[in-house]
């Protein structure tokens, strides 16, 4: 057969000439016979093409149709998709009752008419019976794992309920009555054999899970020991008004006759986790970057990646920072500068998220990382173009006005 993908008709012609050459079938060549056989042999033959064709694309990243094929490829270049975020903002607690307590403890679970779950996210007091906190739709659910066996690179793996909520893990394993939390590696790397690390994987079962070392690079959880991995829960981009009630649950459920919970804020700005089309892309060009920052431009992709809903975000060094002081300066060695802007975050909130995100880098060459506030300046968009007869400018206007108003804030 040709090397080259076959046509009907190519796969009749040479089945035919297959025919002519055998000694017994060549006398019914031009039988009514050999012509349906012909027909027949031509629509397998062809079928298993296509077949193998579709196949064939599947293998490769760049042409695959189907998710978990997507992310098979993803999975070989270690690469895990961003995760979904939570909505934040801020609510009141005030005191109902002469019985509820002075101070409100951090993480303590909510529900909303819609049945989400919220959390605090900091301890609250209440002063003349009242307060604030900021709350996040978040809850916490933990998974436990008995290691039987000490395995080599041994794994595991949320469900996928779990899977399509979770915004974070942690994991800490229990040994001889202690627990210690293991942190999170990048492909192992700088670990040794007594590094208490884990790597993240997903699998094209649209699974998230956990992997350990093999005693070389990183240690292997002994036997007999307990694994929980506490999961972090949110349903993304969950919008909660202003003026809407909160009512404590599970382990705050004592307190829900003590205290009334109510937003002041509109609780927003979560984010869903990435699609397919994104992960695609991204774990093409994961193995480039695979969270090492080492050039300016490499700082802008770690920041994107690991802090969803960025308007943009530049980076720069000493360099340029000195031309723009008009003078050099010393301090700006091995200096840093970020600057970003996120339509749902204040500047101060961004720069916390920023350093905390560098905090996971391993800082080999002492580098400094320094946040500039951006310089707010008024400017104009003029936007040219044709509308549909069938909308209005009116409509469209508005539309455009809050795609990026969503945009940029």
């Amino acid at each position: 057969m040709s090397k080259t993908t076959p046509t009907k008709d190519s796969i009749r012609a040479e089945f035919e000439e297959l025919v002519e050459k055998d000694s017994f079938w060549s006398k019914f060549v031009g039988s009514q016979f050999v012509s349906m056989l012909t027909l027949f042999i031509t629509q397998i033959v062809y079928r298993c093409f296509q077949y193998a064709d579709a196949a064939l694309a599947e293998g490769f990243i760049s042409t695959a149709t189907r998710r978990s094929s997507i992310l098979a490829a993803a999975e070989t270049n270690s690469y895990v998709g961003t995760k979904p975020t939570p909505s934040s903002g801020m609510i009141e607690i005030t005191a109902t009752s002469e019985d509820a307590p002075a101070v409100i403890p951090k993480n303590m679970p909510l529900i909303s008419d819609d049945q989400y779950p919220y959390m605090t996210m900091d301890v609250c007091r209440l002063v003349d019976g009242t307060g604030t906190v900021e709350v996040a739709q978040l809850e916490i659910q933990e998974v436990t794992y008995t290691v039987t066996a000490a395995k080599e690179f041994l794994e595991v793996v949320l469900s996928k309920a779990l899977t399509a909520v979770c915004y974070k893990l942690e994991v800490f394993v229990t040994t001889d009555g202690k627990t210690t939390q293991w942190s999170s590696s990048t492909m192992f790397r700088l670990a040794g054999s007594k590094s208490q690390v884990y790597v993240e994987f997903y699998k094209p079962s649209e699974q998230l899970g956990v992997r350990f070392g093999d005693g070389l690079i990183g240690q292997i959880p002994p036997e007999g020991s307990t694994i929980t991995l506490k999961v972090w829960c949110t349903n993304g981009d969950i919008t909660l008004v202003a003026g809407q009630n909160l009512t404590p649950v599970d382990s705050a459920a004592n307190l829900a006759n003590l205290i009334s919970v109510k937003t002041t804020t509109p609780i927003t700005a979560g984010t869903d986790a990435e699609t397919t089309e994104i992960t695609r892309n991204r774990a093409q060009y994961y193995l480039a970057y695979d969270d090492q920052v080492v050039w300016g431009g490499d700082y802008t992709y770690f920041l994107v990646r690991n802090i969803p809903g960025l308007s943009w975000v530049k980076a720069w060094g000493e360099g340029q920072q000195e031309k723009l002081d008009g003078a050099y300066n010393v301090q700006n060695i091995n200096k840093i500068f970020i600057s970003g802007w996120h339509p749902n975050k204040s500047q101060s909130e961004l720069e916390e998220m920023i350093l905390a995100a560098f905090k996971k880098v391993p800082n080999e060459l002492n580098k400094k990382f320094s946040y500039k506030e951006v310089r707010k300046l008024p400017f104009k968009i003029t936007i040219t173009g044709r509308i549909s007869a069938s909308l209005t400018i009116e409509n469209v206007t508005d539309e455009l006005k809050s795609a990026l108003e969503t945009k940029f804030g």
